[in-house]
């Protein structure tokens, strides 16, 4: 069975091969500050050893859905999906804008109703932020979708 482990940037390790303990040691001995040495040789400074809890921690798929460390990296790649999407429809608005500007609008819409709608796509992330901000769950952060109809 794969392992998870959520890393303290709440990017997500699956370990496929080899073992967390490993894993761990490995991310330690990357992070670890090395001593800095006199020039006889004896220690000015002492190397800084992190401890491996402050680097990584090995989850179950239940319990990384609601971990403090994942929790705002999926509101943030949340937020990025949010903005592409959203720029993507505001794009589209620009070409209805003109053709509301030249009375050909398919639907009819004025100039007027399609920057009101434009404003409220511009509008929308910080609604989104603020939206993300009370969900602590990456399911109902990954569901959550402000540009729905």
């Amino acid at each position: 069975m794969n392992e998870i482990m959520v890393n303290a940037d709440g990017t997500v390790t699956v370990v496929y091969e080899g073992s967390v303990s490993a894993i761990l040691d490995d991310l330690v001995k990357a992070n670890t500050t090395p001593a800095v040495l006199n020039d006889d040789g004896s220690v000015k400074t002492a190397a800084i050893v992190p401890d491996a809890a402050t680097l990584s921690q090995q989850v179950t798929e239940t319990d990384l859905k609601t971990h403090a460390w994942r929790l705002p990296k999926a509101r943030a790649d949340k937020l990025e999906v949010i903005r592409r999407d959203r720029n993507k429809k505001l794009a589209d608005l620009d070409i209805e804008y003109q053709l509301a500007d030249e009375g050909v609008h398919p639907d009819g819409l004025s100039k007027t109703q399609v920057a009101a709608s434009k404003q409220a796509l511009r509008d929308l992330p910080p609604t989104a932020e603020s939206h993300l901000d009370g969900l602590n769950n990456t399911d109902d952060i990954e569901a959550y979708d402000p540009l729905a109809p």
